[in-house]
């Protein structure tokens, strides 16, 4: 295999001898070689943090026997998880490292996960055999399950009602596989569902029902104190073996850290309780220490995998070699970054943290304006690969947060700019909601069919409405309200994951109550501002930052709603009962507050 080929793939590592093996990239070339030569495919879909990965790599993959088998008999493809998450999102069979054996066109015709090489080697041979002997009826198989895969994507399409019952439903699901003795949602393994623990802070600050605030208590609780929290060097792990918070694998990625540490610092808040304050501030830490790099500037999207230097106490470790740290950053991740570390800097009276975040926003909107955003890019620039909804979705919404810090007009034109380089590359049109991918004329296989996934949907929902509040422009409103229609009933294909659907719909169905808090960061006054806002149980705040001196000194916050704004509120409990009186009770969303405030003076907006 020629060197320029062999760089493109990330092998675990330890030593092995994986590189023996043809792999080749995936492209036409690589099936078009499958279909001239007869041969099925083989798909391997690793990680570069993925534990199982790097032992495969170096006992499976590195077996004598098995590597001669696949360069006889089969196409080998080697997909990084993280550079191409749209091939994953097709093709991944239940997990890392994903094994999946493909037509010479691209369809499905089985796979498997971690395989020791015996196994793999059997599997090979009985692949291999079928493909010789029931070629028509693999095909057969193929096609079938690609028009599922079609049917699937049909399903998420505009016309269904968007109504306070989806809310409902979707948080008694979350109450169904919520784990009473030990936390958390389901079983083994165990995974944080950042998502999830998302939607329950927001049940408990909006509802105020007692068993929403026991469920995140308990959840957050127990990982804090488990082994999925590095108690030592800060950060999450990816998850647990055991239902109980036990046997951790050691994976940290960027993603999961930063999802994390927001429920956290929203807690601390919600919550009154400073240990979550601690378990945020010991995480975001984490991230600036080991994945941040000013080179870029940018956070690297993972730490991992190692099984032993984690386990050590920090005196141990400052002895030993770090886990590696992805080399790669990713555009959708670092928005996600930016977007915390901007509320951070504020919740924390940590404004240092805002450099790095509004630096990372410019490399990447940098990026975006010239044309060249790629989702993988690295201090010398962007990669040669495509960018997703994901990446696009995360950099709409980073600006609008930036626009909501600085006040500065400049993010705000380039958020209206990216909307429409969204809708113009992803837009389903009248079906509601938008393609995971850009359409390509070259796409092979399962990337022949555009994909409506349901998170980078809500995602874009979250920052359509932003921007609708921010520009008055009813064409964001109507593009939100018609992505959450197309999901009316796929939503139930997500599990958990429809959790940011639900939110979704709480705030769109009940129009922003904005807060401007004007005050320095590090005034308690200030503070004890923030901690209001988080107790106000309305769906739908839009927190907006202004670094100022109140004319009286400390801190003061502006409320408006709709088009009626009230006079400026320096007290955080009455700030917290005007907004409670001024949103309860409403029969219709837009009813005329005047009449609930014949006693103080309304300002204009």
């Amino acid at each position: 295999m020629a060197d320029s080929y062999m760089a493109n793939f990330r092998f675990s590592p330890n030593s092995n001898q994986a590189h023996r093996i043809h792999w080749a990239p995936w492209d036409q070339a690589a099936f078009a070689k499958a279909q001239a030569e007869n041969k099925p495919v083989l798909l391997s879909v690793s990680a570069v943090w993925c534990y199982w990965c790097h032992v495969m790599d170096e006992t499976s993959y590195s077996d004598p026997e098995v590597a001669h088998y696949i360069n006889q008999h089969f196409v080998a493809l080697r997909v990084d998880n993280d550079h191409r998450p749209d091939i994953n999102a097709r093709y991944n069979v239940g997990g890392w490292p994903t094994t999946a054996f493909l037509t010479g066109h691209g369809g499905i015709i089985g796979g498997a996960t971690y395989l020791p090489p015996e196994q793999l080697l059997a599997m090979l041979q009985e692949v291999q055999r079928a493909y010789q002997e029931r070629k028509p009826q693999l095909y057969d198989q193929a096609r079938a399950l690609l028009q599922q895969r079609r049917d699937q994507v049909g399903r998420a399409a505009a016309g269904h009602p968007v109504d306070q019952s989806l809310v409902d439903r979707i948080a008694r699901n979350v109450a169904g596989t919520y784990d009473p003795l030990n936390g958390g949602f389901g079983g083994e393994p165990k995974f944080p569902n950042a998502p999830a623990l998302q939607f329950l802070v927001h049940l408990v600050r909006t509802t105020g029902e007692e068993f929403y605030r026991v469920m995140l208590e308990k959840t957050l609780d127990r990982m804090a104190a488990s082994e999925i929290f590095d108690g030592e060097e800060g950060g999450f792990f990816r998850h647990c073996a055991k239902a109980d918070w036990s046997v951790a694998q050691h994976e940290k990625l960027l993603e999961d850290n930063l999802a994390l540490a927001r429920v956290y610092l929203e807690s601390s808040l919600l919550l009154a309780k400073e240990t979550y304050r601690e378990v945020a501030c010991q995480t975001i830490d984490y991230l600036m220490t080991h994945l941040y790099d000013e080179e870029v500037p940018g956070f690297h999207g993972s730490q991992g995998a190692h099984s032993n230097y984690f386990a050590l106490p920090l005196a141990s470790r400052c002895t030993q070699t770090e886990p590696l740290v992805d080399p790669s950053c990713y555009v959708n991740g670092n928005a996600q970054a930016v977007s915390l570390l901007l509320d951070a800097s504020w919740i924390l009276a940590r404004p240092d943290l805002a450099v790095p975040a509004l630096d990372t926003l410019a490399t990447i909107d940098t990026m975006a304006q010239e044309g060249r955003l790629s989702h993988v890019y690295t201090r010398t620039g962007p990669a040669a690969g495509p960018a997703f909804l994901n990446d696009w979705a995360h950099l709409l919404n980073a600006l609008l947060d930036a626009y909501n810090f600085t006040s500065e007009d400049r993010y705000l034109d380039r958020a209206r700019q990216v909307a429409e380089e969204v809708m113009d590359r992803f837009s389903a049109g009248a079906s509601g909601g938008f393609f995971d991918i850009e359409e390509g004329a070259d796409a092979q296989g399962y990337l022949r069919i555009r994909e409506k996934p349901l998170p980078e949907n809500m995602v874009m929902v979250m920052a359509l409405l932003k921007l609708h509040h921010a520009s008055h422009d009813d064409h964001y409103h109507q593009l939100a309200q018609l992505t959450l229609s197309a999901y009316g009933e796929a939503h139930r294909d997500y599990g958990l994951l429809a959790t940011s659907y639900g939110l979704a719909i709480h705030r769109f169905l009940t129009p922003p109550v904005e807060i401007t808090i004007e005050g320095r960061p590090e005034d308690p006054a200030t503070q004890a501002m923030h901690r209001a806002v988080a107790q106000v149980p309305y769906p739908h705040l839009l927190v907006k930052l202004l670094a100022a001196t109140a004319t009286n000194g400390g801190a003061r916050a502006l409320v408006c709603l709709n088009t009626v704004c009230l006079p400026p509120i320096s007290d955080p409990a009455a700030l917290v009962d005007t907004i409670t009186r001024m949103t309860s009770g409403q029969d219709s969303p837009f009813e005329n507050i005047l009449e609930r405030f014949t006693a103080g003076t309304i300002l204009p907006p």
